[in-house]
């Protein structure tokens, strides 16, 4: 037996040693059947408020700025455009203006807005993939749950140390969306999770000056999680110790001073759905 597959026999025996494969190893197994009632209207009530977020942002300045500055070309949609973009121009423009008036739905408790994020990256990569409303709603609730969970690691940690937590966090779970959506297997998501913890990004320097980079945090999230799926599917490599590594996500983005738990991300996996708590505002 050789060095490649000695490491890649540890690896397949290690896999479920880590927070990102554990997850990718039970919400790659959910069937639809399985999603509870509340946690799909969440998704469809989600989808019906970004929807509409994205056609009223569909005149402003900072969407027009979006799409003069994005040369993709393709067949996606950009909700209330009628040129169609690639799609992760699409998950770009509807991103941003999902989120651009700051009416986006919240997970309660915390400063993480998940349709913003997840919805456009997986509707324009079933868009772009063919895939049916079925996976559209599969990869939906795997992004949202995921960006739940994970917001409940280091809470405040992640704002005290400068970065934006949709922005971040949202990285991952448009990862998880888009990955699920796509069909993809337990250990090419965990890949996936591993490459997008690289891509993952938004301080909030904004606050200095009121400019503009807050209203694009949740778009460039939903691209990059879908760039990081595709890599992921087709083979790219990431660590799997992604979220709880020396190095790692919460290492990176999360002050030390906070202690970190990462029981949450899989905790009581297909007993409890925190998806099912997202709120909708009345006002922004």
């Amino acid at each position: 037996m050789n060095a490649t597959v000695k490491v890649e026999t540890w690896v397949e025996a290690n896999m479920k040693s880590f927070v990102a494969s554990e997850f990718a190893d039970f919400i790659t197994a959910v069937q639809i059947d399985q999603i509870p009632d509340d946690a799909k209207r969440a998704v469809k009530n989600s989808l019906l408020d970004v929807a509409g977020l994205c056609v009223a942002a569909r005149g402003t300045d900072y969407i027009a700025a979006v799409r003069a500055g994005w040369d993709g070309e393709g067949s996606c949609t950009a909700l209330g455009h009628a040129k169609t973009i690639d799609a992760a121009g699409a998950a770009l423009i509807n991103g941003t203006a999902a989120h651009g008036e700051d009416y986006d739905d919240t997970y309660e408790g915390q400063p993480v807005h998940t349709g913003a994020v997840v919805i456009p990256a997986v509707v324009a990569a079933c868009e772009r993939y063919g895939r049916s409303g079925a996976d559209a709603l599969l990869g939906c609730v795997a992004g949202m749950e995921l960006m739940c969970r994970t917001a409940l690691v280091a809470p405040t940690a992640i704002h005290k140390a400068g970065f934006h937590p949709t922005a971040v966090i949202g990285t991952m779970g448009a990862t998880a969306g888009v990955g699920v959506a796509l069909g993809l297997s337990a250990k090419q998501l965990t890949q996936a999770l591993g490459i997008a913890g690289s891509m993952a990004s938004g301080i909030i320097e904004y606050l200095a000056e009121g400019t503009w980079p807050k209203r694009l945090h949740p778009g460039w999230s939903a691209q990059c999680g879908l760039r990081a799926a595709l890599l992921g599917q087709h083979g790219f490599t990431g660590p799997r110790s992604v979220f709880e590594g020396e190095h790692g996500f919460f290492k990176a983005f999360a002050i030390a001073e906070i202690e970190r738990d990462y029981a949450p991300v899989t905790k009581d996996l297909g007993q409890t759905w925190l998806m099912r708590d997202i709120a909708f505002k009345s006002y922004a």
